[in-house]
């Protein structure tokens, strides 16, 4: 069982529970989503924020340790009443237009290059980031964008994502984060990714280890 003991103080003590719950669930470590889900509420976390966590490390990790996550959390979500009654309805039109809006914002500028680079690699997965992935999972209410982009950055370090880590390391400023949470997110994932792995992280994502820009922009 490992553990990640404190917070960054560039992140609030909710955000940090979120992103060491998602460091968690990347790791596949069933152990510690189950104490990082109770130190998130313990954090201020709301039930239905924890949930969305859960859920849209599908997106990043597959099906599988998403319901191995869902599996550690459930008595808790279910006695504090964060798993809903229902899937909520099937909306692709929403979906779009929602996606397209959100995938926008977090990657300005670069966003016409993201899908034409994404239509050369596969035009269904460039339809899918947006329908599903942007639409469908990450506009989902409950969890907003600033901290679903921190959640994410622990995700894409602990698995070494490097490509991604990158965009949604600037991802996460356009939508309202900084340049400090984005690397508070990723010191936090230590525990799970070891310090080497943290360290080329920073790296990629631009920093060093003191939070200043690093040599690659």
């Amino acid at each position: 069982m490992r553990d990640a003991r404190g917070s960054d103080q560039a992140l609030e003590a909710g955000t940090a529970a979120i992103v060491t719950l998602s460091a968690a669930i990347a790791a596949a470590d069933s152990e510690s989503v189950a104490r990082e889900a109770t130190r998130a509420l313990e954090s201020g976390v709301m039930p239905g924020a924890l949930y969305e966590a859960i859920l849209q490390s599908y997106l990043f990790v597959g099906f599988p340790r998403a319901i191995e996550a869902f599996f550690a959390a459930r008595p808790l979500l279910e006695k504090t009443g964060g798993l809903p009654p229902r899937a909520a309805p099937v909306d692709p039109a929403s979906w779009e237009r929602e996606g397209t809006d959100l995938c926008r914002r977090v990657y300005g500028r670069n966003y016409e290059k993201l899908v034409a680079t994404m239509q050369g690699l596969s035009p269904d997965l460039a339809s899918w980031m947006v329908l599903e992935g942007y639409g469908k999972t990450l506009s989902r209410p409950a969890l907003g964008p600033v901290d679903r982009e921190y959640a994410v950055l622990a995700i894409l370090t602990v698995t070494g994502a490097w490509r991604q880590l990158r965009s949604h390391a600037i991802g996460a400023v356009n939508v309202g984060g900084t340049r400090a949470g984005v690397r508070g997110a990723i010191l936090l994932c230590a525990p799970w990714a070891g310090a080497a792995v943290v360290e080329e992280a920073l790296g990629v994502a631009g920093l060093d280890s003191d939070g200043r820009a690093g040599g690659n922009g």
